[in-house]
């Protein structure tokens, strides 16, 4: 039998190990520098990502700021104002502590002027003016007397992650002026006497106190919207007296009003105003004006048309119906305001009726004065006006033949114009107007009237012309003539609109 070789039985030589040792501890150094260096830049892209939330927060801060008082200084003292965003560190700056990162908060504001409505001397009390922003050069024609028209304001935020260099970021936004200068603002506006935005009755004058936020040249007042003059006074401190007149003959109806005070200073730089809504409620609502009417030949049916009236707290009409000489207290109908100013009454009695009108207020007086009584005579007594002589339609924009307005001018296109001769009456009375109808003949398709139109020497236009910009393709229209008693006469009609 045959002995095999030995097999050998030395190992790995000590240089190696070493070799190896070596070569495991660069592979494990380098996959934790890998490591490291990923969580490295994790924290730097976190810190920046908070570095931009929280400098756009201090932006929208600043937004809230009031114009006059926008400045870096008090954009940080808002801050301080708020949980988690005052000074964190006593070491020098404004630091905020956010998302485990310390961030040192530095805002600036500065004061923009924007040549498209001319630039202006940059010499105001307060205002610092960017370094890039345009300034006046030269004598130009114009100089523009509030050079601050926005602000810009720059936020900028440094902070460092461990060891690594500082790093920062900077965000601005832009504030457009809102009251378009640097003049003072009226910071009060105070009813004096009486001591409230209502006026009632017993007060023909409305006394106000003004304070404004720095020494004024001229306050000037307003009532919806119209200049009525200066205030008195002197600084901060002005007043004004508001004439209402009396409540029977009155300056100033009852109604709502808006009273606004606006301040200048010596160059007529205005800031912001202050408004004050005031109600004048000092009587009952007057008679309607204009109220007339007459039977209109259909049946005994009766119209009857007035003005609105012009305070603006009425909230309805009623409208009464008496016979012979008898009082007027059968209710006919009730018009709410805003509604058209007009009653058809299709149960009156035949023989002489009298009307009267009156208005109820939404406040405390209730129904108004009464007005004088209005008399119909009997259908008998008047006759209608002639019946028009023809209608025809025509559209706008067409030009053969073309199509015309009352005015001679060409109707505007896709409209229906509607033409006709003008008409007399048989008892020489009036043309109140002519009535136009659409899609039938009844009273729910009254569409619209045309006063009778002369010309330059007092001659009656012809023909009469109503443009209808409301209709549709397909639409039929009749005309009617209404003398000065409201006795209408037969329709002229239809035409068919076909564009």
């Amino acid at each position: 039998m045959r002995a095999s070789a030995a097999t050998p039985e030395h190992g790995f030589t000590i240089v190696e190990v070493m070799v190896a040792m070596a070569i495991l501890l660069v592979g494990v150094l380098g996959a934790v520098a890998l490591i490291d260096g990923a969580n490295a830049q994790t924290s730097r892209t976190k810190a920046r990502e908070g570095a931009t939330a929280l400098g756009r927060t201090v932006l929208e801060i600043g937004r809230g700021v009031p114009y006059g008082d926008l400045s870096g200084e008090r954009i940080l003292a808002e801050l301080e104002l708020r949980a988690g965003l005052g000074d964190a560190s006593p070491d020098a700056g404004h630091q905020v502590e956010s998302r485990g990162f310390t961030y040192t908060v530095a805002p600036t504001v500065c004061a923009m002027d924007d040549p498209k409505d001319s630039l202006g001397e940059h010499d105001e009390t307060g205002v610092t003016f960017c370094a890039d922003t345009d300034t006046l050069s030269g004598s130009p024609a114009t100089v523009d007397r509030n050079p601050d028209d926005y602000r810009r304001m720059a936020v900028t935020l440094s902070w460092r992650v461990g060891a690594a260099p500082v790093e920062s970021t900077t965000q601005t936004g832009i504030v457009t002026n809102p009251v378009g200068g640097l003049g003072p603002s009226v910071t009060e506006l105070i009813p004096r006497s009486p001591a409230t935005a209502a006026i009632g009755a017993g007060h023909t004058v409305a006394e106000y106190d003004v304070t404004t936020s720095a020494a004024a040249e001229d306050v000037a007042w307003t009532v919806n919207g119209a200049r009525m003059g200066s205030a008195t006074g002197s600084d901060r401190d002005w007043d004004f007296s508001w004439a209402l007149g009396p409540p029977d003959d009155p300056l100033f109806l009852d109604c709502t009003y808006v009273v606004q005070a606006e301040a200048y200073d010596d160059k007529g730089r205005a800031g912001a105003p202050r408004a004050l809504t005031v109600t004048v409620d000092r009587r009952r609502p007057f008679a309607p004006a204009a109220f007339a009417g007459g039977r209109n030949g259909n049946g005994d049916h009766v119209d009857l048309e007035w003005q609105p009236n012009r305070e603006c707290d009425v909230e309805r009409y009623d409208l009464f119906r008496g016979t012979g000489g008898g009082p007027a207290d059968t209710l006919v109908c009730t018009v709410e305001a805003g509604e058209p100013t007009e009653c058809v009454d299709q149960d009156a009695p035949a023989g002489p009726l009298v009307y009267e009108l009156l208005a109820y207020d939404a406040g405390a007086h209730g129904d108004g004065d009464t007005t004088a009584p209005l008399v119909v005579a009997d259908a008998a007594d008047n006759q209608p006006p002639d019946q028009p002589a023809t209608l025809t339609v025509c559209t706008g924009g067409a030009f053969e033949p073309p199509c015309l307005d009352i005015e001679g001018a060409p109707a505007p296109d896709g409209t229906a114009a509607l033409s006709w001769p003008p008409v007399t009456d048989p008892d020489g009375d009036a043309i109140r107007y002519y009535r136009v109808y659409r899609g039938g003949t009844g009273y729910g398709d009254r569409l619209d009237v045309l006063f009778p139109v002369v010309d330059d020497l007092g001659q009656p236009v012809t023909p009469l012309v109503f443009v209808d910009n409301s209709g549709a393709p397909g639409a039929q229209y009749w005309v009617t003539a209404v003398d000065e008693h409201f006795a209408e006469s037969a329709p002229t009609g239809p035409v068919t609109w076909s564009p």
